[in-house]
């Protein structure tokens, strides 16, 4: 693990810092394997359903999944991810809330990192989410997942509400393949987390290119385990996978215990306390248990409250 203290002066200068080798191949092997029997699990219905040509069971995890979710829509890869959809009901579609990716969220190694920038009474917030990318060329479906492919420019403070404007939020974006300018790594504008930026609703939530510093826009490769930790107020975005492979990676956030995660009707969890150990979540169970009860909570709501603070309306989205 590198020097953390000079990552946390990057951090506070650039707004960013990549740590390489944080998780342990043991950990990404792990993590291949729950995905792996996840698309098992779901692949007969798939092929039932028409989603699917083929189960491409012959062919090595990535490039399977690859092809396997090139053909999928948004609902369809909302089995693969860490979180429920934002202001909607879940439709009885319980996220990946697997032992694997719980050990994830509190690797010991990830969360140093996080204490470094914001001490050890460490939540884990709830807005997170898995990405893999196939090649964008060769998506299939008629309306794939955001998840699935190239994302615009946004803060991720500007997709929470404004009343965790003050959190000082985390987000910890984990590498588990290489993420390269050719297969889709994100781009941030280094020094550019001091502001709240505009942000439009013509296509997702995201900010004007207008209002992007173009010239200062840098590519910010990721090997496999590393970590690119980001403040709440980074400019960032990624590019199109234009590789033949796929680039996968988790968006997970962290924040300290007691501010708001700006998502509050999703759970969050204690994973690191210095000061009352006693409070940390340690049993995967009881982590899934708390977004069963949100699942049964959100099946009775009519109305959802909007997940962001824009309405499209600012000059600059004209």
């Amino acid at each position: 693990m590198p020097d953390l203290l000079h990552l946390k002066e990057q951090f506070d200068d650039q707004g960013y810092v990549v740590v390489e080798d944080v998780l342990s191949p043991d950990v990404i092997a792990a993590l291949e394997t729950d995905y792996s029997q996840l698309l098992d699990k779901h692949v007969p219905r798939w092929l039932a359903d028409g989603h699917i040509p083929d189960a491409f069971a012959d062919l090595p995890l990535h490039q399977r999944a690859g092809q396997i979710i090139s053909h999928l829509n948004s609902e369809e890869f909302r089995w693969f991810d860490i979180a429920f959809p934002q202001a909607k009901k879940p439709m009885g579609q319980l996220p990946n809330f697997s032992a694997a990716v719980f050990d994830l969220l509190v690797n010991p190694s990830l969360l140093d990192c996080i204490e470094v920038l914001i001490g050890g009474e460490i939540l884990v917030n709830p807005i997170h989410h898995v990405r893999i990318k196939p090649p964008q060329a060769g998506l299939k479906s008629a309306k794939p997942s955001g998840l699935m492919k190239s994302t615009g420019w946004h803060q991720d403070l500007g997709v929470a509400r404004s009343v965790a404007d003050d959190t000082d939020m985390i987000t910890a974006w984990v590498a588990i393949t290489d993420a390269t300018e050719e297969n889709g790594c994100l781009c941030v504008v280094p020094r550019s987390h001091h502001a709240l930026t505009t942000h439009c609703t013509t296509n997702g939530v995201t900010i004007p290119e207008a209002l992007i510093e173009q010239q200062a826009v840098r590519a910010i490769p990721v090997k496999r385990g590393g970590v690119l930790l980001m403040h709440r107020q980074l400019q960032h975005s990624s590019l199109e996978n234009k590789s033949d492979g796929i680039r996968w990676s988790f968006d997970l956030r962290y924040q300290p215990v007691g501010q708001p995660t700006g998502r509050d009707e999703f759970p969050s969890f204690i994973a690191r306390s210095r000061s009352n150990p006693a409070s940390v979540t340690v049993d995967r169970a009881a982590w899934r248990a708390l977004w069963q009860q949100t699942e049964t909570w959100l099946q009775a709501q009519d109305v959802f409250e909007k997940s962001h603070r824009w309405s499209g309306d600012a000059e600059v989205c004209a």
